[in-house]
């Protein structure tokens, strides 16, 4: 599981003055064939200017020989004058991407970071407490168990409902433990959001026991036994995760509409619009329907992109091909200019294709 403090030493990698070989890859392969996903790793390897044939050999040779095409998505970084070599097998897909710098390229890995937000599950008894941190798609746990609370009293009478009220009370003061825990735990797993989990009654009376702000990061809340496995509690996380998501990516392209309809446009809707902005280094963010497709043009030699039709390069006079998706080209041009680029699913990609496909919000 990537953490932020992993993220930062590869950021800090000292490559001193040798080039890093970068390939980020899709590996979903109910999404691609393993024959695409080598193809697309030719087509990114290509045109790289500064690789090594060291560094380019030992990719190609990763994805023909040792990859086990379990992982969704897959980071790479190579620098084989360092004898330098590093896989990030990710559990979410990732946005194809191929770079040669004198640092590693972790700008998507830092953007997965942000876009799937750590989820703190708190799965909660009376007796005891289970604590799992969910990042990229992964889970880890942390258990807690609590002293023994007496069991029930068979027989009536005043002593009995003492009893009872001390073992309620035990009770009690176990989900007042396991909230000062989850809040613990909230803060060093460094998560946003928190879900709950456990029985209906417990949930309602663990819910009031936490601080209010925490209160304030419940995403859902879901029915699980205590002693249901991880990989249980991270399928019912995932289904909210989801649904989260899709309100965000709703969210955002609400959003962008606004921004570019004002009277002095703050962003840019459709394909011509979006490419003129991506020149000029004015894109923030780039949003797309995830499946948008369209053909455009492509400078072989300087990277311009255009989408109408053009003989030569308007930037360098070099001639002009066509490409069957410039969206790929864009997205992967947003990246190297340092923007942050989201893939939009479901009733947000629908209404991104009403608005053109594609768009952007700018910085200035």
């Amino acid at each position: 599981m990537l953490t932020r403090k992993e993220l930062k030493e590869l950021a800090d990698f000292d490559a001193q003055d040798k080039k890093v070989l970068s390939l980020y890859l899709n590996t979903d392969l109910q999404q691609h064939s393993k024959e695409e996903r080598r193809l697309a790793v030719k087509q990114l390897l290509d045109p790289l200017d500064g690789a090594s044939k060291r560094d380019i050999e030992r990719v190609r040779k990763f994805f023909d020989r040792e990859y086990d095409w379990q992982s969704l998505g897959i980071a790479l970084f190579s620098s084989a004058p360092l004898k330098f070599w590093r896989e990030v097998r990710l559990a979410v897909p990732v946005l194809d991407y191929a770079s040669v710098d004198v640092k590693p390229s972790v700008r998507l890995l830092s953007d997965l970071l942000d876009e799937y937000e750590c989820y703190a599950v708190a799965l909660v008894a009376r007796d005891r407490a289970r604590f799992f941190a969910i990042r990229l798609g992964e889970i880890e746990e942390f258990a807690q168990e609590f002293p023994a609370t007496p069991g029930r009293h068979k027989q009536g009478g005043w002593s009995a409902a003492r009893f009872q009220r001390r073992i309620e009370a035990h009770a009690l003061q176990n989900l007042k433990q396991a909230a000062q825990l989850t809040s613990d735990f909230f803060k060093s797993q460094e998560c946003s959001r928190l879900l709950l989990a456990g029985t209906s009654d417990v949930m309602a009376q663990f819910r009031n026991r936490l601080p209010k702000a925490l209160q304030q990061c419940i995403a859902g809340e879901f029915a699980m036994d205590i002693l249901a496995p991880a990989n249980r509690v991270l399928d019912k996380a995932r289904e909210i995760q989801a649904r989260v998501k899709r309100e965000q990516e709703v969210a955002l392209v609400e959003e962008l509409n606004t921004a570019a309809r004002k009277k002095r446009p703050i962003a840019t809707l459709g394909l011509a619009d979006t490419l003129n902005a991506l020149l000029e280094r004015k894109v923030l963010t780039l949003v797309a329907a995830w499946d948008y497709r369209d053909k455009g043009f492509a400078c072989e030699h300087c990277g311009f992109l255009a989408a109408q039709s053009l003989r030569t390069c308007p930037v360098c006079s070099h001639p002009m091909r066509t490409v069957d998706s410039v969206v790929d080209l864009a997205v992967r041009k947003a990246i190297g200019l340092g923007s942050r680029v989201d893939l939009v699913r479901g009733p947000a990609a629908k209404k991104m294709k009403q608005l053109g496909g594609i768009g952007a919000m700018l910085r200035y």
